[in-house]
């Protein structure tokens, strides 16, 4: 994914909401975050694991979490509290990566 400039990590309401919105999801949860998950858990043991990849695949469930929030509460989010809690979501699933479980 191509980085741009609004991609800043800056903690903000927003992005704080977005990532309990995200997290506490269940449809999100089985549909995007487990094979997310099993995803960066097999690039850790192959040994090609990467953060910033690992920010990147998160960004994607940030943006679906966006879009679900917009349709349920017509807000959506900012490309950088997108960025935010996707940065966020990397160290909230970390141990669950390291472990691979789901």
């Amino acid at each position: 994914m191509k980085r741009t400039s609004s991609m800043i990590y800056r903690p903000t309401e927003e992005s704080r909401e977005l990532l309990l919105y995200t997290t506490n999801d269940g449809e999100l949860y089985r549909g995007i975050t487990t094979a997310i998950i099993k995803n960066l858990h097999s690039k850790l043991v192959k040994g090609v694991y990467s953060k910033e990849k690992a920010v990147d695949a998160f960004y994607h469930l940030a943006t679906e979490g966006s879009r679900k929030y917009n349709k349920d509460f017509g807000y959506s989010f900012s490309v950088q509290d997108r960025f935010t809690a996707a940065v966020e979501m990397v160290d909230y699933y970390e141990e669950m990566i390291i472990e691979g479980s789901c």
